[in-house]
């Protein structure tokens, strides 16, 4: 059972939202990044999702949408501040803003 639930993805792997495991992809592209920083049990998380997807269909070819589980890869968020969920940043050059 804990295999099964960790195997899960929260966003399909052939969605148009990205899941990351790393930001260097973020940080060095050109691109305008749009990404959540989630945790798959936050009630908040789960109403968000299908709002993000629609963001990341409406976005494609202006900026790109990636989202981070935060109970898989903490240690991406540490950076930016990430302490609740779901916490929006967008990327420019390297650079985190929060979205609000």
């Amino acid at each position: 059972l804990l295999l099964a639930s960790s195997a899960f993805a929260f966003y399909s792997k052939t969605g148009d939202v990205i899941n990351l495991t790393e930001m260097n992809s973020v940080l060095k592209d050109d691109a305008i990044w749009f990404v959540e920083f989630y945790a798959p049990w936050c009630g908040h998380c789960k109403t968000a999702k299908p709002e993000v997807e629609k963001a990341a269909k409406a976005l494609k070819g202006i900026a790109k949408v990636g989202a981070v589980d935060m109970t898989e890869y903490q240690s991406l968020g540490t950076p930016y501040g990430v302490q609740g969920f779901p916490t929006f940043k967008i990327f420019s050059k390297g650079k985190a803003t929060d979205y609000n």
